[in-house]
């Protein structure tokens, strides 16, 4: 029974670094090089989930 709630922790902590990978990237590909502010914003806004 733990071996499966561990898993299922890891799964959920794969999906959220792999969304924000995608919304990293999706920022990237629409600013370009202009691209550190929306960094801070989007860090600060990940933050405030926690």
């Amino acid at each position: 029974m733990k071996k499966k709630i561990l898993i299922f922790i890891i799964i959920g902590i794969v999906i959220y670094f792999t969304i924000a990978a995608i919304e990293f990237c999706c920022i990237y590909a629409v600013q370009g090089d202009n691209i550190w502010n929306y960094i801070n914003d989007f860090w600060n806004w990940y933050k405030k989930l926690f």
